[in-house]
């Protein structure tokens, strides 16, 4: 009987800019190759952060992930929403990241999966019936976990437990290296070797193998090491071509994981960390090394900041009682479903939430000043709305709304509720309390930033050095001979194989290499920068945003004032107005000489964002009228926002953010002495 092979592939980033560089260097590529080879039966996982930054950067590569699913190549895995260790978090939390990947996936794919992928492979058998009673009907365990439950020969098990149960396929560490040496260096003599010897040993339908291995496997971590991603993608061709051969032999099948079916019962498995995870604790020259631990369990019990964050999640998980979320019902009770519109600022807190524990409790990630876990505190901000919306009523205060430990100046009319900050007289959010629709505010991007306490100013963007990047999925080696080189024993990408199993390798490899030429700059996107931001100069040079520090609530609106440039002050005046937001700009000069003010102002918009979320780029477009670039449409509900000027723009224009975009128009102002300049804008919601 031929084995059964499972080929796993797993996509996971924050939602935040490396999207692109990991989509450039190894998703389009990896799913270019796979839908070359139809007739393989392929599993795939993506977790919920990635899929709402890569149907944004890369329609492209969703387009190919949908033409696979359409015609059944394709399988769905899912999982945890932001592929935090389960082992390491309150099943609370587990809870709600299941639920939130499930909606997501059938959000924007379509899919409702039935096979789990266990983030990080670390397994507790309390997570058995979270799995299974959240729709689950099989995972993969890796083999070093079965091995301690008992299980000798390589076939799927059945996973028992009170409340249902889990059939397990063996997620196999050998083949992964071995596999993933013949993608990397084209030597694939190990890998067949494993493959036959699995062959022998399979004598009945029972024998199933998974190859489970991180997507950027194929080609970024490569580009890491200085390597050619094509390089990577053709030797993956080859691999395939010779497992279809294979496959037509009938030694093996290739098979979709929700086709395993247990053949033996197991009432137990002992804790067991991801192998990798163990290795990274205690080899300091490997990635994501953390010392000062005997192991992983050691690290999930004392890890200094692990603990800070369960005591923070705990604070903001605590807010969310009397709502419609996971959070707030009990772990053997069924999750209640929330209504479309009443609940819609509840479900985007859940998803805030989930999103901001992004692969906690693996090592080497997070801490202090990591935006994907910090701005969790921006969950009480959209639970805040929830309570808000339901009782709408008229009226201006001043609250901490986001968690930042910074006040916000709040004002609603009834209907429309906007929410300022003074450093910079900002836009950060701006509601429809009725709809409970999103105008301004993007919660879920990750900005390539330190999180910074106490204050709501830009936050400071890092961008990379320009690096070569691939521009095109092609695997034809042949335009690249030139980058072609050896490479002297040990390899560079060694460390993430142990090779004391492999045959003889040799002293040196053939590897490319991409060049240093033709290095692409992959400037910071602006994201978390919101609505109303002023940019300004003075007789030529450039200013601080951000600067307005001083407020006080007025008769029919608020007032920022900016005093800090030399001998000019600006007033900052905004008020509400139906279905929009008016801003009245009065610039002093209080010398004797004339003075050249110029100002940029941009504005961070997503009208619709719910939609904006399942739909992914293709869901906004800028506005234009005769005055240039003039507001954001959503073209799946043409909700809008539009933005005039009482005097006409010098330029105007527009960009891409995450999740949004950005629009910008500046004016160059000529302000006598002793003069004042008066001008205003309007933002209005359609």
């Amino acid at each position: 009987m031929p084995l059964k092979l499972a080929l796993v592939f797993h996509f996971n980033q924050s939602t935040n800019e490396q999207i692109r560089v990991a989509d450039r260097t190894a998703y389009r590529g990896l799913f270019s190759v796979l839908r070359a080879h139809p007739g393989l039966k392929i599993n795939l996982h993506l977790s919920g952060t990635l899929l709402r930054g890569l149907g944004w950067f890369s329609p492209e590569t969703m387009d190919l992930l949908r033409a696979g699913l359409a015609d059944g190549q394709f399988e769905l895995l899912g999982s945890l929403y932001a592929q935090n260790v389960a082992y390491a978090s309150d099943d609370q939390d587990n809870r709600l990241q299941l639920e939130v990947h499930r909606r997501v996936l059938k959000d924007v794919l379509g899919v409702e999966p039935r096979v789990f992928w266990n983030p990080e492979r670390t397994w507790r058998d309390s997570l058995l019936p979270l799995i299974a009673g959240a729709g689950y009907e099989a995972t993969l365990l890796e083999d070093r976990a079965l091995r301690a439950a008992g299980v000798v020969t390589p076939m799927p098990v059945r996973l028992t437990g009170e409340t249902g149960g889990l059939t397990a396929v063996c997620d196999d560490a050998g083949l992964r290296e071995r596999l993933n040496w013949a993608v990397w260096y084209g030597r694939d003599g190990a890998l067949w070797k494993y493959l036959d010897d699995a062959v022998e040993q399979a004598k009945s339908a029972t024998h199933w193998l998974a190859y489970a291995e991180d997507a950027e496997a194929m080609g970024l971590w490569g580009w890491e090491a200085g390597y050619l991603p094509a390089a990577h993608w053709a030797a993956l061709d080859t691999v395939l071509a010779e497992l279809e051969k294979r496959a037509l032999a009938r030694e093996l099948a290739i098979e979709h994981l929700s086709k395993a079916r247990g053949r033996q019962e197991i009432k137990t498995v002992p804790d067991t960390a991801a192998g990798w995870m163990e290795r990274a604790l205690q080899n300091p020259e490997a990635r994501y090394h953390e010392g000062g631990y005997t192991g992983y369990f050691d690290f999930a019990a004392r890890s200094p900041k692990l603990n800070y964050f369960r005591k923070l999640y705990s604070v903001v998980r605590a807010s969310f009682a009397d709502t419609a979320s996971p959070l707030a019902t009990p772990l053997d009770a069924p999750p209640v479903e929330p209504a479309p519109i009443e609940d819609r600022f509840v479900a985007l807190a859940d998803e805030v939430y989930a999103a901001h524990q992004y692969e906690f409790g693996c090592v080497g990630v997070g801490g202090r000043e990591y935006w994907a876990w910090e701005n969790v505190r921006n969950t009480f901000l959209y639970l805040r709305l929830a309570q808000l919306a339901a009782d709408p009523t008229p009226r201006r205060w001043i609250e901490d709304l986001n968690g930042d430990g910074n006040d916000e100046q709040i004002w609603c009319d009834g209907r429309q509720l906007v929410m300022l900050t003074g450093y910079g007289g900002r836009l950060l959010g701006w509601f429809d309390l009725k709809n409970r629709a999103v105008w301004v505010g993007n919660p879920l991007a990750i900005p390539r930033a330190r999180y910074v306490d106490g204050a709501s100013a830009h936050p400071k963007l890092r961008s990379d050095e320009p690096r070569w990047l691939p521009t095109s999925a092609a695997w034809d080696l042949k335009p690249f001979k030139a980058w072609r080189e050896k490479e002297p024993a040990p390899a560079r990408l060694a460390r993430e194989v142990d090779l004391s199993g492999f045959p003889r390798e040799p002293e040196t490899y053939a590897v490319y290499r991409y060049p240093t030429e033709g290095a692409e700059a992959l400037p910071a996107v602006n994201i978390q920068h919101a609505a109303l931001n002023d940019w300004w100069s003075l007789d030529g040079e450039e200013r601080p945003a951000s600067t307005f520090i001083d407020y006080r609530f007025e008769d029919d609106e608020i007032t920022y004032v900016n005093a800090i440039i030399p001998d000019l002050v600006i007033h900052k005046q905004i008020a509400l107005i139906p279905h929009g937001i008016r801003v009245s700009y009065r610039a002093q000069n209080r010398t004797g000489r004339r003075r050249i003010l110029g100002w940029r102002l941009a504005h961070e918009l997503n009208p619709g964002y719910a939609e904006v979320l399942a739909h992914g780029r293709g869901a906004l477009a800028p506005l234009e009228d005769s005055s240039g670039i003039a507001g954001v449409v959503n073209q799946v509900t043409k909700q809008a926002v539009q933005v005039t000027c009482s005097r006409a723009w010098t330029s105007t224009g527009w960009s891409e953010g995450l999740l949004a975009l950005v629009i910008e128009g500046a004016l160059s102002l000529e302000i006598p002495a002793r003069g004042t300049l008066s001008w205003q804008v309007e933002l209005k919601a359609h």
